[in-house]
């Protein structure tokens, strides 16, 4: 099992990733048909927000991968976060398959973010 670390810049600022979070802790957010996220309870700091993630797979035993999602403001406020995963595996996938997993983990995460923003916006 080696660890997994995979980053990419977010859709929305920190206090709008922290609502998403919070909202959904302790939720399972379907990604599609047969996979889904688990969220633990997400803790705030100065310029950071952090949660445990893992992704579960109906058509595979266990947990897939497993770690921890951080969101790290930029200085100003306003401007999309830096989202960081740091796991592992113990479905035991390959390192190729657990980062492109991770990587399908950050995407879904900041697309769902921005489709509530939107329909805020709408509402």
């Amino acid at each position: 099992m080696s660890t997994i670390r995979v980053e990419t810049d977010g859709t929305s600022d920190l206090a709008r990733v922290y609502l998403w979070l919070t909202r959904h802790r302790g939720q399972a957010i379907e990604l599609d048909r047969s996979k889904r996220l688990v969220f633990g309870v997400p803790i705030s700091g100065a310029r950071a927000v952090i949660v445990a993630v893992v992704l579960q797979d109906d058509g595979k035993p266990g947990t897939q991968i497993g770690g921890v999602l951080r969101a790290i403001s930029s200085r100003v406020d306003t401007e999309p976060v830096r989202l960081v995963f740091e796991g592992r595996s113990p479905a035991g996938l390959s390192p190729a398959a657990a980062e492109a997993a991770a990587t399908r983990v950050l995407e879904a995460i900041s697309e769902q973010i921005v489709g509530d923003e939107l329909v805020e916006n709408v509402a």
